[in-house]
């Protein structure tokens, strides 16, 4: 236990002195991506294995029909997640949405 309240006192005065850099390795040793929904997070894990899977990115309508929701509702969410900052996409071109590597 006292490992555990040093750690938590190391990453007050982190957050504390740096909260840029608090944010910095939360993101690099954060399995979830933090700030995001549920949905947003379901969405960004369903572009990841898609990518993996078939190579190329999804389009909305295949984005739509896996996470069961409208075409709008996805090109919403997608678009969210490029907001923050989680993936890069080219506009006006089909499949091209990057993921940014978070480490």
């Amino acid at each position: 236990m006292q490992d555990l309240d040093d750690i938590r006192q190391r990453a007050d005065r982190i957050i504390a002195v740096s909260p840029a850099l608090a944010r910095e390795i939360a993101r690099r040793f954060n399995a979830e991506p933090s700030g995001l929904t549920k949905r947003q997070a379901e969405a960004l894990a369903f572009l990841k294995d898609f990518q993996s899977v078939h190579g190329v990115a999804p389009t909305y309508a295949e984005a739509a029909s896996a996470l069961g929701i409208s075409r709008t509702a996805a090109f919403n969410r997608i678009h969210q997640l490029k907001k923050r900052g989680h993936i890069q996409m080219l506009s006006h071109q089909c499949r091209s949405i990057t993921l940014v590597d978070a480490a």
